[in-house]
Parts: structure tokens; sequence; C-alpha cells
């Protein structure tokens, strides 16, 4: 009987134990590796062995790095959304976005859009601004995303641009637009960064939620309190 590769594979998948009966064969068997050279079965195991712990290693790293990044968010984020709890009035909550979201978060440029129907007076900060429903309306369906209640991020057409941030929309290259909504739509937060990278679509939105929702539960009440 001729003796083939595919004899000799079907009879060790037979007999497992054969190399256990036979160990001194082990020493015999050569492995070829990318560097072009035959090593012992045993140095392949061990090569194998570190590399798998190498890329153990690098998980355990990235996970740790991870977790130190969203222990850093998680703490901004808590005290942007205390911040803005102890707001008083629009003004207030405006500084608070201004100190605590703008510099905090490293987001040059921040709007929050609240529909112009909500205010009895104009606000005096550039923070907040008003803005027709109407405008929204004429905006590529933008009043739909208002009423949704998601975040929308990335990169947005030019019309969009200069229907959030206006004078600076030439300066936006990424976005993230938070939509506020509390049983009815209130408007927007806008954030603008210059770097094209900062806001992907990709990215966790985990936190930028909790920051809309904060602020569509405090809003209201600060319109409330100015309104009396």
């Amino acid at each position: 009987m001729t003796i083939t590769e595919k004899t000799v594979r079907k009879y060790l998948e037979n007999h497992c134990n054969f190399f256990s009966k036979n160990i001194d064969l082990l020493n015999h068997i050569k492995i070829p590796v990318e560097t072009g050279d035959a090593i012992s079965l045993v140095e392949y195991q061990l090569l194998n062995l570190k590399k798998r712990v190498q890329a153990l290693e690098y998980e355990n790293d990235l996970m740790i790095e991870t977790a130190r990044v969203n222990s850093g968010l998680f703490d901004r984020t808590r005290k942007l959304i205390l911040g803005m709890l102890e707001a008083q009035d629009l003004d207030d909550l405006s500084i608070v976005l201004d100190k605590k979201l703008a510099a905090s978060f490293n987001i040059p440029i921040v709007r929050l859009l609240l529909l112009d129907e909500e205010f009895k007076e104009q606000p005096s900060s550039s923070v907040i601004q008003p803005i027709k429903p109407e405008l929204f309306e004429e905006s590529n369906g933008l009043d739909n995303f208002l009423k949704s209640g998601y975040c929308l991020v990335g990169r947005l057409n030019k019309k969009l641009r200069q229907c959030i941030f206006k004078e600076n929309s030439e300066l936006v290259k990424s976005s993230a637009t938070l939509a506020l909504v509390r049983g009815k739509s209130l408007g927007l937060l806008a954030l603008g960064h210059t770097d094209q990278a900062y806001f992907q679509a990709s990215m966790d939105t985990m936190f930028l939620d909790h920051i809309a929702e904060a602020l569509s539960i405090i809003i209201p009440k600060l319109i409330k309190k100015e309104q009396n």
C-alpha cells in the first residue's frame, strides 16, 4: 500500500495519542515559518504562545485605555449636567455651556438653537439663539430631525451648516447636532469643530445623548421661569 500525506493525516486523526506514545519523534518535526527557516514543533508552539500573549496584552491595554477615556468623559459630562441643573436662567445656562462644554470638551463652536416661539424676549447670549420653525422646514428635512430626539454626527452639507452655524458655518468641518425633545420639539444643541475627524458618524453618542436628555428637561423649566 502506498503511504500518502492523506493516509498519514487520516491515521493521526484516528490515533490522537500517537505522539504521546512516540514523544521522541516531536524533536524531529520541523515546521517552516515566515522567515523561511524551519523550527521544531516545541519552538513553533512557543512562538504561537508568545503571539497569543502579545495579542491578549494589546487587548488588555486597549480595554484599560478605553475605560480611562470613558471615565474622563463621564466625569466631564457629570460636571456639565450638574452645572446645567444649577442654572437659574438661560444666561446662566449659556455660561455653563460655554465654559463646561466648549472648554472642557474642546469644542470651539457651541450653539443652542431654540424655537423662537418659546421666548418672551430675545436672549442676549451668543450661545443661545432663537430660530424660526419655518427655517427648519426649508432645510432639507431638518424639521423631521428635530422631532426625532436623535443625534446627527459627522459632516453636514453646506445648507445645513449655514442654517445651524450661520456666520461660523465655514469654520465647521465636523459637528454633532442633538435634537432636544420633551413632549414637543424645543430646538437643538449644535457642536461644531474645525477638525473634520473630531466628530465622526461611527462614534458612540451615549454621552451626547445624556447631555441632550438633560437639556430637554432643564430648558422648559428655565423658559417657564422667565415667562412668569
